[in-house]
């Protein structure tokens, strides 16, 4: 039974000859990796073929037979796509027998992009199923849906590393995310120059260059080295393994009452979990399924004084976070819900 994805230009540069699956698990974007990658793999494990399409440009990947594609999965619609091209791709595979479901992970509906909005708004009548990231997404977006969405959270593809807390004269603390969530780090920035004054501290800092960064670090170190330290890194998958390898704490500021943030999934959190170190974060809500695992709350600051305080007791936080993610978050758990709900679509007819 095909499955055909329509993903953003961005996934397929350079496509090369590389299958779609190994294509969607190494895009830069955690969205695509930890659920489009994950579903495409499990369903061609499960024995059938999965298509990658950009609509706007279909010579990026050929053009699909419309008439084999039994499932059709919406990615992330991006406010510079062709909607025209989109739409036209969905009503094709409608009027073929196709089946279409929309997977959202960025609530839509909160964003500048008229664009963005009315694509969704005249898609989602259409769909046949609306998978979200997160219980309080499902939440946000069920007036939008004729029928309720349904969860599958976003996989964690790392295997678990031996919990670890430790720190030195020098706590060592890391942030790692998207360059979306800078804003969110700023004041966390200033009261860590204030608790430096008791607490020598380092932050690492893992996103895309270009959002000055460098420049705020060079400022800070500039004024308060060495009780307080800031050090960029450009993000790769491996350079946030490495960082997660080599720090104390994660920490993952957040405001739960930003509709652009609520319905986030908790992937940063158990990232952290399954390379062995305690999250200090946020009280978003989908991190409250956690709240044994990590330290939750609004000031951060706080948490990690209670992590110096209750060292003992932050490992077997970890510990219990790494089972949690092994039970409900594993590429296996995650892929075989997404092979459920396709073959559920399509009425499990042998296609």
């Amino acid at each position: 039974m095909d499955a055909l994805w329509l993903v953003p230009e961005f996934v397929v540069q350079p496509a090369s000859d590389v299958h779609p699956e190994a294509l969607l698990l190494s895009s830069h974007v955690a969205s695509v990796r930890m659920r489009s990658g994950v579903a495409a793999t499990a369903w061609q494990r499960a024995g059938h073929r999965n298509r990658l399409l950009v609509p706007e440009n279909s010579a990026a990947t050929g053009q699909p037979d419309l008439e084999s594609a039994r499932i059709c999965v919406v990615g992330k619609f991006l406010a510079e796509a062709n909607s025209d091209a989109w739409r036209g791709v969905i009503a094709g595979v409608k009027a073929a027998g196709g089946h279409v479901v929309a997977d959202v992970c960025d609530y839509p509906f909160a964003k500048k992009s008229k664009t963005v909005v009315d694509f969704y708004e005249q898609v989602l009548p259409l769909c046949d199923a609306v998978t979200v990231n997160s219980v309080r997404m499902a939440e946000m977006m069920a007036p939008h849906v004729p029928r309720p969405p349904q969860v599958i959270e976003d996989a964690i593809l790392d295997a678990p590393c031996p919990p670890r807390f430790a720190p030195d004269a020098t706590l060592k603390l890391l942030w790692f995310g998207h360059q979306s969530n800078l804003r969110y780090l700023e004041p966390v920035i200033d009261a860590l120059t204030a608790y430096s004054a008791r607490q020598r501290c380092r932050l690492v800092v893992v996103t895309a260059p270009g959002f000055g960064v460098e420049q705020a670090a060079r400022q800070i170190n500039a004024r308060h080295a060495p009780r307080f330290e800031v050090r960029f890194k450009p993000w790769s998958a491996e350079a946030t393994r490495v960082a997660l390898a080599h720090c104390d704490l994660v920490l993952i500021p957040g405001d739960p009452h930003d509709p652009l943030k609520a319905g986030v999934s908790s992937n940063r959190l158990a990232e952290a979990l399954q390379a062995g170190r305690l999250p200090v974060a946020s009280p978003l809500a989908s991190y409250r399924s956690f709240s044994d695992a990590a330290w939750l709350g609004d000031d951060l600051i706080a948490g990690i004084d209670w992590a110096l305080a209750n060292r003992d007791a932050a490992l077997a936080r970890i510990r219990r976070g790494q089972s949690r993610v092994a039970d409900t978050l594993s590429a296996d758990v995650v892929g075989r819900q997404w092979c459920d709900l396709f073959v559920q679509m399509a009425g499990n007819d042998g296609s």
